[in-house]
């Protein structure tokens, strides 16, 4: 539909009723035309009745304040434009495509135009300060400010009553202070933040922490910022295991259009066992569906990116390994034997153990962990890092294997840095700029849960796996933090296994499947 504009009218040719009643400025024209003022409000009314509308932000009206250096991709202003005309959205575009910027300028052009305005943005804790209060001091300096809500919960507080344009927190700090008596009751810092009715716009980053609406950290949410005037749901993985994992995203911004998420899941999936479910034919488009309105930038279009391969180098089991998964194995057998059934839950742990076994580390039932010979997986990952053509990013999925990796591989001529769950955001922003400035540290190593978000680390060249995650987003995003934007050469992916379980877990990966049933599949086909 075409639109014309007049002075400050736009002209739209033909006649909607709605459109009549849903802008009470709007006029009819001669029986065939209709004139809307325009204005900031009707623009969105329009938006959301999906009628095609002119940029509200341009290069005539805005500054696009920013670093030297950056220069705003087109599909920047796109997103930004897209935020202010829908104050309840989803920006789905790749990662590496400027969302933060992008939302950041949207952001502020709302507070240039409103009195009393100020902004949430919710993200994972590891990217509070390294990407967003920096992208903010660096891009707005002297123009916005910005305080970290971390900490216990008297600092929190003091923070937040401290004048700001932005506060960031992280999603399980966004909720400090509420509790459970049969329903989430707000207290304390979450009551405190619930009541600021100048914080009038939320940005929630890497959205599908919200994928599931049945836990506390999303129920929690809802009551928090579900209700504020403007909120902007971000991810490039809004489905990263099933077309369900929408229903959460769509019930903070649109409450999933009134469906329950029994019924979602029974019009995206099939369910072929008591534990297994599938994504129908055309489950995802459902699910795309579902997270309207929408915008999608795709990486291509703004990155000129060089090629990102993978390889999987196999390494053999030592005998202790051997030893101990043969008796896992054993058991397992057993159990699937008598008829007992063995629930995901159960699966996944036993899958867990095969995992730790692998790579050299098994917990006990105190958690505490107990070293396994993992000799030659330690080898390998040894040669990976001499053949690597620069700095390397190193993931494993737990703590301990982490830690003892960081002890084989220091003291060889380079110097490895550790970020897990324990490594302060002072510390990380420390290692991260070192990583991109400095000589050293040659490598990262890390639990990929606490660096897959919003980081450039473009100055390595490798990835490797020491050992697989068991989700598809973690895997794909902590990829990205070496191919993304600012990265000139290949990024090669290598992934160490070490039997046909780590290698049907990072096909899964790679094809977006369910890790359910992995491993009793391959039991039951002797494969193991």
């Amino acid at each position: 539909m075409q639109f014309y504009e007049h002075k400050d009218l736009l002209i739209y040719p033909n006649q909607s009723p709605l459109l009549l009643q849903s802008v009470p400025e709007a006029r009819s024209i001669n029986g065939s035309m209709i004139a809307v003022p325009r204005s900031l409000h009707n623009l969105q009314v329009l938006r959301r009745l999906e009628f095609p509308t002119p940029a509200v932000i341009t290069d005539a009206n805005y500054d696009w304040p920013r670093a030297p250096g950056i220069t705003p991709y087109e599909s920047q202003k796109l997103t930004a434009n897209f935020m202010v005309l829908n104050r309840r959205c989803f920006v789905l575009s790749d990662m590496g495509t400027g969302k933060t910027l992008a939302s950041l300028w949207a952001a502020d052009w709302l507070m240039r135009h409103h009195d009393n305005f100020r902004a949430l943005i919710v993200a994972p804790l590891s990217i509070l300060q390294t990407v967003w209060a920096n992208a903010i001091f660096r891009n707005f300096l002297n123009r916005r400010t910005v305080e970290v809500l971390h900490g216990d919960a008297t600092k929190r507080l003091k923070a937040l009553e401290r004048p700001a344009d932005f506060y960031i927190v992280n999603y399980d700090g966004l909720g400090v202070g509420s509790h459970t008596r049969g329903r989430i009751q707000l207290d304390g810092f979450a009551a405190a933040l619930a009541e600021r009715n100048d914080i009038r716009l939320v940005i929630c980053d890497e959205a599908s922490a919200y994928k599931d609406a049945q836990t506390k950290r999303h129920r929690i949410a809802r009551q928090i910022v579900g209700q504020k005037e403007y909120l902007w749901l971000e991810t490039g993985t809004p489905t990263p295991n099933a077309p369900t994992d929408a229903y959460g995203l769509a019930k903070m911004v649109n409450n999933a259009w009134g469906k329950s998420q029994k019924t979602f899941q029974m019009e995206t999936m099939i369910q072929i066992s008591n534990f297994k479910w599938v994504p129908q034919k055309d489950g995802y488009e459902k699910a795309r569906r579902m997270l309207s309105p929408s915008i999608r930038i795709d990486i291509k279009d703004v990155w000129d990116a060089p090629e990102m391969t993978t390889q999987q180098r196999a390494v053999e089991l030592t005998p202790q390994q051997k030893t101990m998964m043969a008796e896992l194995k054993r058991d397992l057998q057993v159990v699937m034997k008598s008829g007992q059934p063995i629930t995901a839950a159960n699966e996944a742990a036993v899958r867990q153990k095969f995992m730790q076994i692998s790579l050299g580390a098994i917990y006990d039932q105190n958690h505490r962990s107990h070293a396994i010979d993992a000799s030659s997986r330690i080898r390998e990952i040894e040669a990976v890092i001499e053949e690597a053509p620069s700095k390397i990013l190193i993931f494993a999925p737990l703590t301990s294997v982490v830690n003892l990796l960081y002890d084989r591989l220091n003291g060889h001529g380079k110097v490895f840095e550790v970020v897990n769950g324990n490594t302060s955001p002072k510390d990380r922003a420390r290692i991260f700029q070192a990583f991109q400035q400095g000589r050293e540290p040659h490598g990262i190593i890390a639990d990929p849960g606490t660096m897959a978000h919003g980081l450039d680390l473009w100055m390595a060249q490798t990835v490797c796996w020491y050992g697989p995650v068991d989700k598809t987003e973690l895997y794909l995003q902590a990829n990205k933090r070496a191919h993304r934007p600012g990265q000139k050469h290949p990024v090669t992916v290598v992934q160490i296994v070490s039997n046909k379980l780590e290698i049907e877990i990072y096909r899964r990966l790679e094809n977006n499947e369910s890790m359910q049933g992995a491993l009793l599949d391959m039991v039951r086909r002797g494969e193991l």
